[in-house]
């Protein structure tokens, strides 16, 4: 069952089950005629909860005239008892000018009855506890409104929350099917365009780029199915491959590397690695696709302080690389494991450097 203070539903049905057992209990006391007043005060606060978008003002009313009457006349005890509960019912509700103005009207209606002189009790200390109370209830109420307020502010925030997590999570699927079906294609595209420069010269040669084409798309579909399969059962990404069969899978389909490794790379941890291969295979990709020639260089260096990587191809004439789907999901892996990136064009060649820390932060060795 949801808490009083958090559905108004409940804290309405809660407040008129409370305020329906005063009136009954009013009713018990009343002098003469005073049980017709009794009476009329007692539905009050079950219409209200019957009634969501009942006014507050005619919810006060209909519960402060008969009081001010009963009391007056001394007919009535403790209906004062069923306002201060109807005075934070409305308190708690979104009020209006006129349910303002009705709010105050009730909070002095006990020195009504002192003005009249008709009750000794109140022209003693009734009519100051009569207020106290109806001030604690509009206090109360006022309260539960700004608790109210905060609940639904939540839940507009859990929302936004929900709403941004769902972009996200597309983004990153978007991501690793860029990437992997990116690296597959790219390196059969190289196969297929070594194997119809050779069928006129080498037959034998373009039918083992064209063996090679398919047995890398076998590979990226397989991979991809994979990657599919893991996605359903919530892993975030495949495990890389290892760097030297990555960088040869380039190799075998035309393309020249020059790679230099300094440090010791099993000092590195896995997350930083799987980055680095990130890195490495969307550079890669787009030498493929978009530099002067299949050439690349590639220098990896590992010390103390962390983990830099810089592939520099050489730039076609023309407008410089964009950042593409690719760099950009790559510049938000490098940034999500604490380190920087960057691609740009620097004497006629294109540059992709990121630096990585060799381990998580905050992650024990």
């Amino acid at each position: 069952m949801p808490s009083l203070l958090t559905d108004r539903g409940e804290f309405v049905g809660g407040a008129a089950v409370l305020g329906t057992g005063l009136g009954v209990l009013s009713l018990v006391y009343t002098e003469r005629w005073g049980w017709i007043v009794a009476v009329v005060m007692l539905p009050a606060l079950i219409v209200r909860a019957r009634w969501p978008s009942m006014p507050g003002w005619l919810l006060l009313a209909w519960l402060t005239g008969p009081t001010v009457i009963g009391d007056a006349f001394v007919v009535t005890h403790s209906a004062y008892m069923v306002v201060v509960v109807g005075m934070a019912v409305v308190a708690a509700d979104r009020r209006t000018r006129a349910d303002l103005t009705a709010m105050l009207a009730c909070l002095f209606s006990p020195f009504l009855i002192w003005a009249l002189e008709t009750s000794n009790w109140h022209r003693g200390i009734g009519a100051w506890l009569w207020f106290s109370g109806l001030l604690i209830g509009w206090g109360f109420g006022h309260v539960v409104a700004r608790q109210f307020a905060l609940i639904d502010e939540l839940e507009r925030t859990r929302n936004r929350l929900a709403d941004i997590a769902v972009t996200e999570d597309r983004q990153r699927i978007a991501r690793d099917l860029h990437d992997l079906v990116g690296h597959s294609f790219s390196v059969v595209l190289l196969h297929l365009s070594g194997a119809r420069l050779l069928i006129p010269s080498s037959p034998a040669e373009a039918e083992q780029a064209l063996r090679q084409a398919e047995a890398v798309g076998r590979a990226g579909m397989d991979e991809l199915r994979q990657a599919l399969s893991l996605m359903h059962h919530g892993s975030p990404a495949l495990p890389p491959v290892e760097l030297d069969q990555l960088l040869a899978t380039y190799r075998q389909a035309g393309m020249s590397l020059d790679v230099e490794v300094r440090g010791d790379m099993t000092a590195v941890a896995a997350a930083p690695r799987i980055v680095l291969h990130d890195v490495l295979r969307e550079s890669l990709t787009n030498v493929a696709k978009h530099a002067r020639t299949a050439d690349a260089s590639i220098g990896i260096v590992v010390d103390r302080d962390g983990l830099l990587v810089r592939v520099s191809s050489e730039l076609k004439p023309g407008p410089a690389h964009g950042r593409g789907v690719g760099l950009a999901g790559l510049d938000h892996r490098v940034a999500a494991i604490g380190g920087s990136f960057q691609a740009h064009p620097a004497e006629g060649r294109w540059v992709v450097e990121a630096v990585l820390p060799r381990r998580l932060a905050g992650v024990p060795a």
